[in-house]
């Protein structure tokens, strides 16, 4: 039998239950393989999704020239905006299987055509047990 699907519930004004959308990142019914905390010390704004790379002071943005020389690679697990000169410690999946349409590749341009990408950065991320699955829509 499948373990239960887990969802992010949120109290809002007179503790109405609201329950976010499905946003198809994770594929397929294995589930996450390995979710822990990280720090991204970087400013900017990560999106849910967003492919990062291990830094010398925590996970960055990854970079097409990154992707073959980096340690360690996640996907971030929720949205987060970091401040200048702040830092912020976060859960990242660790593998899994994940909906490749989905994925942000910080080093996607808009004239980069993403199914490009997805195929050129594939086998690079198994070998850190991050597995991109086409879903048909």
């Amino acid at each position: 039998m499948a373990d239960p699907i887990q969802v992010e519930v949120q109290l809002v004004n007179n503790n109405e239950i609201v329950v976010p959308p499905p946003d198809e990142l994770i594929a397929g019914n294995k589930g996450i393989a390995d979710i822990d905390l990280i720090r991204i010390a970087s400013a900017g704004t990560f999106k849910r999704g967003t492919l990062l790379m291990a830094g010398s002071d925590g996970y960055v943005a990854s970079t097409q020239a990154g992707l073959s020389t980096a340690a360690n690679m996640c996907i971030l697990c929720d949205d987060i905006v970091i401040g200048e000169n702040e830092f912020a410690e976060v859960p990242a999946y660790f593998g899994g299987d994940f909906n490749d349409a989905r994925v942000i590749f910080p080093f996607e341009g808009e004239d980069d055509d993403h199914e490009e990408i997805v195929e050129a950065v594939r086998e690079i991320l198994r070998i850190h047990k991050i597995f991109l699955r086409h879903i048909h829509e």
